[in-house]
């Protein structure tokens, strides 16, 4: 795909997530991050994408540091009061300390294997406060369920055409999203989104191995105890 299109490419991904209610998504992190009772908290976003949770949590934190791995995800971001980096989660370049790190929209989910996974918890748990919180939320097998039937749609956009299909493999526990994208000058292309999707068990032994405890595992955007038959479940951790 030629270099040009890639900001393009962007803009169709977050118009996708168009649906998603990012004031009420940032209330509920604002919510969990309200346990360490203090008023100036510093914060990391991981895979922020276009940063749409930070930018309604931005009037609430004293710092926000927003991070992803796509430099034409983060020059989509709207503009914020703090910075933007571009790293992947698993190799954290940085040495400054946060009180408050999280993740969102099952972006932990890419993650396709649990060494990455444990170095994800890793780095976050080395620039991370002794007294510090870190949320992120996952996706279970009961939601790959439900999406491989809701996802498989074909539809244009700003001059781009595109068809996803959305399959779950349940002996792989591969989440794989399919998506073939016209662009406005007749150039394809074609890409596979992967998302492991753990067993909800899997997850308490990764954060075992990685310096963290679980302060609470609940389904998100509730405070009810998640299980296995969850869609989501969102994790609260803490340094042992």
């Amino acid at each position: 795909m030629p270099v040009k299109d890639y900001s393009a490419l962007a803009q169709f991904y977050s118009h996708l997530m168009k649906s998603i209610d990012y004031k009420k998504w940032a209330n509920y992190i604002f919510e969990i991050s309200r346990e360490l009772k203090r008023e100036e908290v510093s914060v990391l976003e991981l895979a922020a994408g276009n940063a749409n949770v930070s930018a309604h949590l931005a009037k609430k934190f004293s710092y926000i540091l927003i991070s992803d791995r796509s430099v034409e995800m983060l020059r989509q971001c709207q503009d914020l009061a703090n910075s933007k980096v571009c790293f992947d989660m698993t190799e954290i370049p940085l040495k400054k300390k946060f009180d408050f790190a999280f993740s969102t929209f099952d972006s932990v989910n890419y993650l396709l294997t649990k060494e990455k996974f444990i170095k994800m918890l890793s780095e976050v748990h080395r620039v991370l406060n002794d007294d510090g919180i870190f949320t992120f939320d996952v996706s279970l097998e009961k939601n790959s369920l439900r999406y491989q039937k809701y996802l498989n749609r074909k539809g244009k956009y700003l001059g781009i055409k595109y068809r996803q299909q959305s399959k779950f493999d349940p002996k792989k526990r591969m989440h794989f999203n399919y998506f073939e994208i016209t662009f406005a000058d007749g150039s394809t292309v074609e890409e596979i989104h992967k998302q492991k999707i753990y067993e909800f068990e899997e997850y308490f032994r990764f954060i075992d191995e990685s310096g963290f405890y679980v302060r609470k595992c609940v389904e998100t955007f509730s405070w009810k105890d998640a299980n296995r038959n969850s869609e989501r479940a969102q994790f609260i951790l803490k340094k042992k």
